[in-house]
């Protein structure tokens, strides 16, 4: 049976910087790396928003990415 071992987590925080030309909303990102696998999500969530808090645009929305390892275990 194959698992995936989480070796990373990447939170993006992406803010509402405004609109193009063509009224596209334009997103910037704040990246931040290297997040203890295995935290809670309601924590990662509070500091997410509070991360935000800081920004003088608004936040639109907080997304984690997580890199690991494909394992296959017979």
């Amino acid at each position: 049976m194959a698992q995936i071992a989480t070796q990373q987590l990447t939170l993006y925080v992406k803010l509402h910087a405004g609109k193009d030309a063509q009224g596209k909303i334009i997103i910037k990102k704040k990246v931040y790396k290297n997040i203890r696998v295995g935290v809670d999500l309601e924590k990662l969530v509070d500091v997410g928003s509070a991360l935000a808090s800081l920004q003088d645009l608004p936040l639109v929305e907080l997304e984690v990415l997580s890199n690991g390892l494909l394992l296959n275990t017979l």
